[in-house]
């Protein structure tokens, strides 16, 4: 049985995420004027590096007005000790509330669903609050009962936003990289880069940023 898309009623075409592989003009305030509302900056990935463009847009973005999330890239290492890098640096160092891990295929050092599972967890267990959790729909044969306790951001370069095992419904789709995917343009401000789509109105996203839920 086919697996069916998740396409809500509503949906708001207004976030997009960096990191230091992007070399972008930067103009987050010509991107807030033409409409993005949300901006998710790459901090750490595994349990020492730091994205050297992290903490410089972090207070770009804020200047701009827009709302700001930060992810780590998850890799082999220790989950627990990644996890202490990232909070570091994001919550304690950049003071950003809004936190998401990115479970994707990395064939240099390849994280496992159980380091994900008890990356996860640390979050919730420092934080009160489950993070938002990027993976797609083949990154998991089955559901995981810890990691389905976060809301989904999917990537998805095309027009079939199917959500992996664990989930009905997505938070944010990543449709494009801003060259791939059906609506591939560049953002005024910063060029071509990953943008995403809400599930919801902008208004239901700035209260959902506060408190991402599924």
């Amino acid at each position: 049985m086919t697996a069916k898309a998740y396409l809500p009623p509503v949906m708001a075409d207004v976030v997009i995420d960096l990191s230091h592989y992007q070399t972008v003009s930067q103009d987050f305030s010509a991107a807030a004027a033409s409409g993005v509302a949300a901006v998710i900056l790459k901090a750490t990935q595994g349990t020492g590096f730091i994205d050297p463009t992290f903490l410089p847009r972090v207070a770009e973005t804020q200047a701009s007005g827009l709302l700001v999330g930060a992810y780590h890239f998850l890799d082999g290492s220790n989950p627990s000790q990644q996890m202490a890098h990232f909070l570091s640096v994001a919550r304690d160092e950049a003071g950003l509330d809004w936190l998401a891990i990115d479970y994707e295929p990395y064939p240099a050092s390849p994280a496992s669903t159980a380091g994900a599972a008890q990356a996860v967890a640390t979050v919730h267990t420092a934080t009160g609050k489950w993070p938002v959790l990027y993976t797609g729909r083949y990154m998991l044969s089955s559901p995981n009962a810890v990691l389905s306790n976060c809301p989904l951001w999917l990537p998805e370069y095309g027009t079939n936003p199917v959500c992996p095992p664990g989930w009905l419904k997505w938070a944010l789709w990543q449709h494009t990289d801003g060259n791939i995917g059906s609506d591939a343009v560049p953002v005024a401000g910063i060029g071509r880069c990953d943008r995403s789509r809400f599930a919801g109105t902008i208004v239901d996203l700035l209260t959902w940023w506060k408190q991402p839920q599924l």
